[in-house]
C-alpha cells in the first residue's frame, strides 16, 4: 500500500516537472535568439555619448540621472539601461546570454516565491508531508507558469521577455518582487529565525519599485496582501503585525514615491499632452481605469483555458488543504472578503499608472497589456487559493473526510471539467496562442531562426560598414511571427532608432527595407 502511494506521488512529480519544462524550455531557448531592438539602440548610443563627454563611469551615471530628471522616474531601470549596455560591451553573443539569464531569473525567482509561500503555509513534518509539500510547490509553480506563458494571448509578452529595454523596465521589477515576497514569507516561517530574510525582502522590494510605475504599483499592493495573509492565517505563535513585517511594504512604498515623484514624469506628461492637444487628469485616469479593469477581467474570466485552470486549482488546492493537519487559526468569511477586495484593488492599481502616464483610455502597448493581464491572472490565482483554503477548512469542520474519498472526488471533478472543455472548444488551436506553445511552433517551422538570421544580417552590415557612410539595406521579406520583437529600424533614416543606430556604429545614416519593390 505504501509502495503504491509512493509510486503515485512520484508519478505526479514527474508529470508536473514535464509540464514545467514544456513551458520553461521554449522561453529560455527563444531568449537565445534575441537581438538589440528599438530603444536598445537609443539607450546604448545615448550612454556612449554621455560617457564621451564626462567619462566612462561618471558620464553613464549622469545619463541615468538626467533621464530621471527629464523623462521618467524608473531609477533602477535607468541605471540598467545606461550602464549595463550588453551589446556594446559583450557583442551579439553576450547580448543573447544576458537575455537568457534574464528569462532564467524570471523562472528561478518565481519558484523562490512559490517555495516561500508553501513553506509558510505548511510546517515541516514526516517524510509523507515533505513529499506532499514538494508536489504542492510543483503544482502551484506549474499553474503560475501556465498563467504567465501558456494561456492564450500570453504571446504579447515578447516585449517583456525578448526585448532588453522591456526586460529592464518590467521583467527585472517582477523578478525582484518575487524574491521580495518569497523572503517575506520565509521570514514568517516558524522554522526561520533572524532578520536576514526581512532585510532581503526590503532590498528586493525597493529595487522592484524602481522599475516601471505599473510594476511599482502592484509591488506595494502585493506586499500588503502578503501581510494580510500572514495576519489572517498565521499560527498564533508566529509574530504578525510588527515592525519588521511592515518594513518590506514601507520600502516598496518609498521606492514607488521616489519613482512617481520624479521631475521627469511631470515634464514628460506635460510635453506629451501639449503635443496631443489634450488635458488629461487624475479623474479621467480613475474613470478609464475602472472601465479598463472591467474589460480585462471580463476577457480573462471568459477564457475557457483560465476557467479550467481556476477550477482545477480550486479542487486540487482544496484537496491539499484537507489532507494536512494544521494548527493555523481559522480563516473567517471577513478574511476572505478582505482578500478578494485587496486583489481587485491591486488590479486597479496596476492599470491606473499606465492610463495616467500615457493619457489613454486603454492599454495600448503589448507590454503594458501583458503586465496588467499577468497581474490580474496571478492575483486571481492567489484569491482562488485563499478561498479554497477557507472552503476546505469549513468542510473539515463539518465532515470527517476520508483521504481516498477526497482524492477520488478531486480527480473526478478535474476530469469532468477538462472533458467538458475539450468537447466544447478547440483547445489545440487556442493553446497555440500561449507564448511557450507559439515558440515551439515557430521553432519547429524555422520562423524564429529565419527572423534571427535577417536581424543578425542587419547588425553585421552595420558593424562592417565604413565610418561615416550611408547604409541602405535591402532584405528579403520577414516571415510572419508572433514571438519575436521588431528590430525597430525602418526605411526612414530620420526615425529616432535609425539615427541612434547610425550614431552608435559611426555611420552617416541607416536605412533598412524588407521586401523592397
Amino acid at each position: 500500500m505504501r509502495n503504491n502511494k509512493l509510486i503515485g506521488e512520484w508519478s505526479i512529480t514527474v508529470l508536473l516537472i514535464g509540464v514545467i519544462l514544456l513551458l520553461v524550455v521554449p522561453l529560455l531557448f527563444g531568449a537565445g535568439y534575441t537581438y538589440p531592438a528599438a530603444d536598445d539602440f537609443v539607450f546604448e548610443n545615448g550612454s556612449t555619448e554621455w560617457a564621451n563627454l564626462f567619462g566612462p563611469h561618471r558620464g553613464r551615471l549622469m545619463a541615468a540621472w538626467n533621464y530621471y530628471m527629464t523623462w521618467q522616474g524608473t531609477y533602477i531601470s535607468n541605471l540598467l539601461l545606461f550602464t549595463v549596455l550588453p551589446f556594446i560591451r559583450l557583442g551579439l553573443t553576450g547580448f543573447r546570454i544576458v537575455m537568457v539569464l534574464l528569462s532564467l531569473f524570471f523562472v528561478l525567482s518565481l519558484f523562490f516565491m512559490v517555495d516561500g509561500i508553501i513553506n509558510f503555509s505548511q510546517s515541516l513534518g514526516e517524510e509523507d508531508n515533505r513529499r506532499g509539500r514538494r508536489n504542492k510547490k510543483l503544482f502551484l509553480y506549474a499553474v503560475l507558469l501556465f498563467a504567465a506563458l501558456g494561456l492564450p494571448g500570453t504571446w504579447i509578452g515578447k516585449e517583456v521577455f525578448f526585448w532588453y529595454t522591456g526586460a529592464a523596465v518590467y521583467l527585472v521589477g517582477i523578478c525582484n518582487l518575487f524574491l521580495s515576497i518569497g523572503c517575506f514569507f520565509l521570514a514568517n516561517c516558524r522554522e526561520r529565525t533572524g532578520r536576514r530574510h526581512y532585510i532581503c525582502s526590503v532590498l528586493f522590494g525597493f529595487i522592484a519599485s524602481g522599475t516601471s510605475p505599473q510594476v511599482a504599483s502592484f509591488v506595494c499592493s502585493w506586499h500588503l496582501i502578503a501581510l494580510l495573509v500572514v495576519i489572517l492565517s498565521a499560527e498564533s505563535v508566529r509574530k504578525q503585525l510588527h515592525f519588521w513585517n511592515i518594513c518590506p511594504f514601507l520600502a516598496s512604498f518609498l521606492g514607488a514615491v521616489i519613482n512617481s515623484a520624479a521631475p521627469g514624469n511631470f515634464r514628460r506628461s506635460k510635453l506629451t499632452m501639449d503635443e496631443q492637444g489634450i488635458n488629461y487628469g487624475m479623474i479621467d485616469a480613475i474613470k478609464n481605469t475602472f472601465v479598463c479593469q472591467k474589460g480585462e477581467l471580463k476577457q480573462i474570466l471568459h477564457d475557457p483555458f483560465f476557467i479550467v485552470l481556476a477550477i482545477t486549482l480550486f479542487l486540487v488546492w482544496g484537496y491539499f488543504e484537507l489532507r494536512t493537519d494544521k494548527k493555523e487559526k481559522n480563516i473567517t468569511w471577513i478574511g476572505v472578503l478582505c482578500m478578494v477586495c485587496s486583489v481587485l484593488i491591486s488590479q486597479f492599481l496596476c492599470i491606473f499608472p499606465v492610463l495616467l502616464g500615457y493619457h489613454s483610455k486603454a492599454l495600448d502597448s503589448n507590454r503594458t497589456k501583458y503586465i496588467a493581464e499577468f497581474e490580474i491572472r496571478f492575483s486571481l490565482i492567489f484569491a482562488i487559493i485563499f478561498v479554497a483554503r477557507y472552503v476546505s477548512q469549513k468542510l473539515s469542520e463539518k465532515v470527517k473526510c476520508n483521504r481516498n474519498f477526497c482524492l477520488a472526488v478531486t480527480l473526478f471533478g478535474v476530469f469532468i471539467c477538462v472533458a467538458g472543455f475539450i468537447f466544447q472548444t478547440n483547445p489545440a488551436k487556442k493553446l497555440g496562442y500561449g507564448y511557450s506553445f507559439e515558440l515551439i511552433r515557430e521553432f519547429s517551422n524555422g520562423t524564429v531562426q529565419e527572423v534571427f538570421s535577417l536581424r543578425k544580417e542587419v547588425l553585421d552590415a552595420l558593424e562592417s560598414a565604413e565610418d561615416g557612410t550611408d547604409v541602405n539595406l535591402q532584405l528579403p521579406p520577414l516571415p510572419s511571427t508572433r514571438v519575436t520583437y521588431s528590430q525597430g529600424l525602418y526605411s526612414d533614416p530620420g526615425e529616432q532608432n535609425n539615427q541612434a543606430a547610425a550614431s552608435m556604429f559611426n555611420l552617416g545614416s541607416v536605412t533598412v527595407e524588407y521586401d523592397a519593390q
